[in-house]
């Protein structure tokens, strides 16, 4: 098998799994910590995907990948502008956070129903999987399968490639999530091209996500609501 076959199955037995148990884990109301009606009500499921998700997009690969695939995990020293530039879109993620909860939030309002929240321990560990798993996501969408296809088919073509299968795992999340998956995408796919390093798309998506969900659990009792 030549190397551009073996690396499509590699990528193929990453993302096509993870597709499966995306939409499974929606079906099954595990998708994300919380849903339109707060919290997730499987948290079992939801666990399953995130634990899948660093098996099949960080562990995977990096056992079975080729050795070219590692060359934007080189890089750790960045330049002056690249630092700022860096800095400016995690404090951007910061600041658009709070504004996305807050319009979340009263959606909540109107249809939370009777939630028992975890307890300390649970969101500890939750949390700690997260990270990895955003870790893992971020080295395979813009690690691995970016390098690999830049090398096989060209930077623009691998581009194209890359924000549309990034998009296609968002499409279970609504509109919004599916259409903003291509601007977020290109920014990643960009900035980790221009550094030659995955880690700043890594931090850019933390920044984003974990206040995001940090600040929903900090406010989760507030938006409960008890029919009567």
């Amino acid at each position: 098998m030549n190397d551009d076959l073996y690396l499509i199955l590699i990528h193929s037995l990453s993302f096509f799994p993870f597709l499966y148990l995306l939409y499974r884990a929606r079906e099954k109301k595990g998708l994300r910590l919380f849903d339109d009606q707060g919290l997730a009500s499987n948290m079992p499921v939801l666990f399953e995907l995130q634990v899948a998700g660093i098996l099949l997009f960080g562990i995977l690969p990096l056992v079975f990948n080729h050795p070219g695939s590692f060359a934007f995990f080189n890089a750790i020293e960045v330049d002056r502008p690249a630092i700022w530039i860096i800095a400016f879109l995690v404090i951007l993620s910061l600041v658009v956070t709070p504004k996305i909860l807050v319009k979340k939030l009263r959606t909540l309002t109107d249809s939370a129903s009777v939630i028992h929240s975890p307890g300390f321990s649970f969101y500890i560990v939750y949390f700690i999987i997260r990270i990895l798993f955003i870790i893992a996501y971020e080295c395979w969408f813009r690690g691995f399968l970016l390098t690999d296809s830049i090398v096989s088919i060209g930077l623009i073509w691998a581009v194209a490639i890359n924000i549309s299968l990034y998009a296609i795992l968002h499409i279970v999340n609504g509109k919004d999530e599916f259409i903003a998956a291509f601007p977020y995408g290109i920014l990643l796919c960009a900035i980790t091209i221009w550094q030659g390093a995955v880690w700043p798309a890594m931090l850019i998506h933390l920044a984003l996500t974990l206040p995001y969900e940090l600040g929903f659990v900090r406010r989760l009792k507030l938006i409960i609501t008890y029919p009567v």
